[in-house]
């Protein structure tokens, strides 16, 4: 019954896993875009996405999920400017905010983060407040 029981969770962490939207980030400045991923794990990496329409995209996976954008790669300056959008996937839920730390780098250019389904609230200023909405919505950051 043991092994039976924890197949079944197991089943269902994984068809709740599977089932969480995805983070896109569309850059539509002039100029490369630096990202920096962080997860809960600790694990992070660094990209630039290309100006003029550069797109990344993952899916949304469990808590603690960070996405830093720079204008520079020195993302752990403390003078660097950093948009900051945190992620968190948790009981069917994904809890999102947009903050910025050491200043804004897209001071005076639109930011906008917004969810495709009804009741994900549109993000475009940076004020750190927390908003919330289904698991199966697909969010996207556009700068500039």
């Amino acid at each position: 019954m043991l092994s039976t029981t924890f197949t079944i969770a197991s089943v269902f962490a994984l068809a709740s896993t599977t089932l969480a939207g995805t983070a896109g980030i569309k850059n539509n400045c002039g100029q490369d875009v630096f990202l920096t991923i962080t997860h809960s794990d600790q694990s992070h990496s660094q990209m630039s996405i290309a100006a003029n329409g550069g797109y990344f995209s993952e899916q949304i996976n469990g808590q603690g999920n960070s996405y830093g954008l720079t204008k520079n790669s020195d993302y752990y300056s403390a003078n660097t400017p950093k948009l900051i959008w945190g992620a968190s996937d948790s009981a069917g839920t994904i809890y999102y905010s947009l903050n910025t730390v050491n200043g804004n780098p897209f001071d005076g250019q639109s930011v906008s983060l917004s969810g495709n389904q009804p009741g994900c609230a549109t993000i475009t200023s940076p004020d750190g407040s927390t908003k919330a909405c289904t698991d199966k919505a697909d969010f996207y950051l556009q700068v500039c």
